[in-house]
């Protein structure tokens, strides 16, 4: 999935965030460097779009919901979307040009060992 413009600014401000976050906190810092000042609205549909497509989390919270992102970076984004797209194909390419690559296949295997 590729992130339109607004969208990735979003993201961004998300990502870099230490908590959840509200529609009105993205808005704020969106809008701090802005000539033109994005719509409360404008901004609550993306963020409830990105929701939807499962890149944003949220919990009610007061009226609305706080949000905090489903995925860590854009990379990670990238590589569920790959994986959602081209599946197993997807893995068993990755492994081929791995097993081509004794630094790559290192680098694999201490990430397997590092992950969660």
């Amino acid at each position: 999935m590729t992130l339109g413009a607004l969208e990735g600014e979003v993201m961004r401000v998300c990502w870099e965030a230490e908590a959840p976050v509200t529609v009105r906190q993205v808005l704020d810092i969106l809008n701090k460097d802005r000539a033109q000042a994005l719509a409360y609205t404008t901004v609550m549909t993306v963020m409830s779009r990105l929701a939807g497509k499962g890149v944003l989390s949220r919990t009610p919270q007061g009226r609305g919901y706080a949000y905090t992102p489903a995925v860590p970076d854009e990379a990670a984004l990238a590589v569920r979307e790959v994986l959602r797209t081209h599946g197993d194909a997807a893995v068993a390419h990755f492994a081929a040009e791995a097993a081509l690559d004794p630094a790559l296949r290192d680098r694999l295997r201490h990430l397997l060992r590092e992950s969660p």
